[in-house]
């Protein structure tokens, strides 16, 4: 493996620690990385970003024409204009896009559930909102360590307040509060301290996850006072991080959908001691 400890911190990176250093490790070795196999699943949520992006950018759409906006065409006009990565500025083929969806039929069909999930977000989102940015790469120190992210969008709430919101386009979390969330998920807090370093004006920051299919959202309050604490926390998890030499696998209930089980040790382990893994699970059929 060619891992190298990241010089700049993404939160998505500091996640996978925290499920798993093994996938940690995987996730920062460009070799392993290279070898990610786009899904659907990620493609639609690439989907949403942009549309979402265009349809609250008021250089693009004004305010009071929002409610008029033919959601469907600004999902197909998104869905063509899918980054093949985001190293380039080459966007996914027809071709290249009927594979991954396995036929033009399939495509289709993920395309009308992209387009109702969306229409349904819309109809009960607040169209009111001036974002102050909109899906853009920021970052900042904390401690000796770089943080970045690439926050969906920052709104001003008040002129000593801000919100920063990150979409989800996959299923409800485990939990049940957001208290939870951000226990098990430094993503908001992450992108709220990056946005409140780079806001200083700000002296409370709301921040939220917005589950756009299910019209959910899960939002907390903090004050500067208050963010100072979890960067204490964030600190020590980086710390941890970058002194762990042995990275190992911890087998969890997300293991499932990891990409990188396939090289995985303790996931091999797991299907040698249990075969049924292989495959799937006995099902007793009904035989009347």
């Amino acid at each position: 493996m060619a891992y190298i400890f990241p010089k700049k911190m993404f939160p998505s990176a500091l996640n996978k620690y925290l499920q798993c250093p093994f996938q940690f490790k995987c996730h920062n070795d460009k070799e392993v990385k290279a070898k990610f196999v786009e899904t659907p699943e990620n493609f639609i949520g690439n989907v949403a970003h942009i549309m979402l992006k265009d349809f609250f950018d008021i250089s693009n759409v004004p305010i009071d024409e929002r409610k008029k906006q033919d959601i469907g065409q600004m999902v197909r006009h998104s869905w063509a204009r899918v980054p093949q990565n985001s190293f380039t500025k080459s966007y996914w083929t027809a071709e290249q896009r009927s594979k991954l969806f396995k036929s033009i039929e399939q495509e289709k069909a993920f395309g009308l559930k992209t387009i109702a999930m969306l229409s349904n977000y819309i109809s009960t989102a607040d169209l009111s909102v001036i974002p102050l940015s909109l899906e853009d790469w920021m970052e900042s120190h904390i401690g000796k360590f770089l943080i970045a992210g690439k926050i969906d969008r920052i709104d001003q709430g008040s002129k000593s307040s801000i919100s920063v919101w990150d979409y989800k386009t996959g299923k409800l979390p485990f939990f049940s509060t957001i208290e939870e969330i951000i226990e098990n998920d430094v993503q908001l807090p992450i992108y709220a301290i990056i946005a409140s370093n780079l806001n200083p004006f700000a002296k409370k920051l709301r921040a939220g996850l917005l589950y756009i299919k299910y019209s959910k959202v899960y939002e907390i309050e903090w004050t500067k006072i208050q963010l100072k604490k979890i960067e204490e926390r964030i600190i020590s998890i980086i710390k941890k991080a970058e002194n762990d030499k042995e990275l190992l696998p911890r087998i969890n209930k997300l293991c499932d959908w990891c990409e990188y089980k396939d090289i995985c040790p303790a996931w091999k382990e797991k299907l040698t001691k249990n075969p049924v893994e292989k495959g799937k699970k006995k099902v007793d059929e009904v035989i009347w």
